[in-house]
């Protein structure tokens, strides 16, 4: 009985310090480190010395640097439907990443002059190389103790095991999945990569390093509700902050306050983050943006305001706006140590379609005698782990998008040819909707299908794809649709004749309200021709045709398309 009255005594203390300091659990990498302290002796002091390790090397480097490309790799494991997030969602965050490290973000103008001098680009950019969706049966949010409440980052990396990172020592591995109502939204490791661990003491394995970040606060602008680790919930507004806070974390940032006492927070003036630039506080911001606020002295000679608009404090992300030059020094400096590889990682060249949100135009033609637009899957990603009625499995999938001219749209895909593997077996899904709300309409592997009960003048969205990871290929992509009246008379209004009358000379050409092709001739009206045969198409829209000796009268221009139905205008010659 004490000992259960001394550890309701003790939950008290602790639940109202936090309620009163932080009622969000908002980042783990304080407790995390404390954990891998106490799971490790000499954990902390390991990477106190890197850290010291890559201030020197950062300011070593002052005026030899470049931008800094960092592959990324991230890991989507869910089990509920909303937890596996789109491409668009994690493309979104990525760009607010790129943005906030290269001071690219929209409210830079935000920053108080005060702390103008210091703000920094970091000269640190991500490229997003590949998305894994991995379902798994694990309720992630019960992990740790008392069913989750607490948060937990030690047990909740056993999560990661469901889609293991790739090389760590070549990607920034993000897993995204639901890290519970413990209001823990995101942690990281930072850089561990000295030798000098105390003998029989083994380090944490690689496949820990990377981030990890609660599915909600994925992407920019959104309100969630969270809890805290002793009930209640509390909205906030997220700007996808959290994720640019992480990885300051992965490279090497500490909080700004300096985590001085414990966990818990307390009294941090006499800590400090080790960046000579960000200012003493007496602890974090209660995730708001209170520019009043100066609760310690910095020195004698100068004393900031708490800067509340830095990404490594607690403050609310619609105020978080920069990294300071230190910070960048510091970072730059991990990224020619213990994380080096990371700038070496070869470049991986993907069609300029690989992504949704990068889908290519294909124009409905009215047939696909021709042999259509190159495209290929080589160097290829994922980007939706599951196809509707499909029974292929995909893999390097590639995006277009095209407007329904009719309900019935011809797909044609022709000249395959392997670049890798064995496979020239392509699939095919086509979606309605948006990006976060796509709809599959249907799928197969026939390269010569029709999509039917379209609606006219709507988008659509296509992907084709491998059926095996390890094949990729080259084949050109046709959609049609043969001319209805409709069609016809928006393809006739497309063919211009100009001047009309004319004194001899015309020319004709196809607009670009509508996509045409064929043979161009002119006849006089009993039927004789008068040119010889020109190809009209995208790549020549525009020609010019002499009349000058030919009789005044009226003359037909026609233009035989390739699906047999021709189109045709007369031009008066008058002088």
């Amino acid at each position: 009985m004490k000992r259960l009255i001394a550890l309701i005594a003790i939950f008290s203390v602790i639940n109202t310090r936090l309620s009163a300091q932080n009622p969000i659990h908002q980042c783990g990498f304080d407790h995390l480190i404390h954990q891998m302290d106490q799971t490790y002796p000499g954990y902390k002091h390991r990477i106190d010395q890197v850290f010291e390790q890559a201030l020197r090397q950062g300011q070593e480097q002052l005026g030899t640097r470049s931008v800094v490309t960092i592959p990324v790799a991230v890991h989507v494991v869910w089990k509920e439907v909303e937890e596996r997030l789109s491409e668009c969602t994690i493309t979104e965050q990525i760009d607010v990443i790129k943005e906030d490290y290269r001071r690219q973000n929209a409210d830079t103008a935000n920053l108080r002059p005060i702390f103008g001098s210091i703000a920094a680009d970091t000269e640190i950019d991500f490229r997003l190389d590949t998305i894994i969706w991995t379902q798994s049966n694990v309720d992630f949010a019960t992990l740790g103790p008392f069913g989750g409440l607490i948060p937990d980052p030690t047990s909740l990396d056993s999560v990661k095991g469901a889609s293991p990172g790739l090389d760590p020592n070549q990607y920034l591995n993000i897993w995204i999945l639901n890290l519970g109502s413990g209001g823990l939204l995101g942690y990281a490791y930072p850089p561990d990569s000295l030798p000098n661990w105390p003998a029989g003491v083994a380090a944490p394995s690689p496949d820990k390093e990377g981030v990890v970040l609660h599915y909600e606060i994925v992407g920019r602008s959104k309100s969630i509700t969270i809890g805290s680790i002793f009930g209640g919930s509390t909205t906030i507004q997220t700007e996808g902050r959290t994720a640019t806070h992480e990885v300051g974390h992965y490279l090497g940032l500490r909080h700004i306050w300096g985590d001085g006492g414990g966990i818990f927070g307390g009294n941090s003036c006499g800590a400090d983050d080790g960046i000579f630039d960000t200012p003493n506080t007496i602890g974090q911001s209660q995730f708001d943006c209170d520019t009043t606020k100066n609760t310690c002295v910095d020195s004698a000679t100068i004393d900031w305001p708490d800067m509340i608009e830095n990404y490594m404090d607690y403050s609310a992300e619609s105020c978080m706006n920069t990294f300071t030059v230190g910070q960048k020094n510091l970072m730059q400096g991990v990224l020619s140590g213990p994380r080096v590889g990371l700038t070496t990682t070869p470049l991986k060249v993907r069609p300029t379609n690989d992504a949704f949100l990068a889908a290519q135009t294909l124009t409905v033609v009215p047939t696909c005698s021709g042999s259509g637009e190159p495209a290929t899957t080589t160097g290829a990603s994922i980007s939706l782990p599951y196809a509707t009625g499909c029974n292929t499995q995909i893999h390097n999938d590639i995006w277009f998008q095209f407007t329904a001219v009719d309900s019935t749209i011809d797909l044609t895909i022709s000249n395959v040819s392997i670049t890798a593997g064995n496979s020239s077996i392509l699939g095919y899904e086509l979606f309605s909707g948006l990006c976060d709300s796509l709809v599959s309409i249907s799928c197969g592997t026939d390269l010569a299908s029709s999509f039917n009960n379209l609606n006219t003048n709507e988008t659509y969205y296509l992907r084709v794809y491998s059926d095996t990871n390890s094949s990729s290929q080259d084949f050109d992509i046709c959609l049609s649709a043969p001319l209805t009246n409709t069609r016809k008379l928006l393809a006739q209004n497309s063919l211009a004749i100009y001047p009309n009358p004319s004194s001899g000379d015309i020319t004709v050409e196809l607009t670009s309200g509508f996509a045409i092709e064929g043979v161009l001739q002119v006849r006089n009206l009993l039927g004789q021709s008068l040119s010889n045969q020109i190809v009209m198409d995208v790549n020549n829209k525009q020609v010019q045709i002499s009349l000058q000796d030919q009789p005044n009268g009226i003359y037909v221009v026609e233009l035989l398309l390739d699906s047999g139905q021709s189109i045709s205008k007369k031009v008066v010659l008058q002088r």
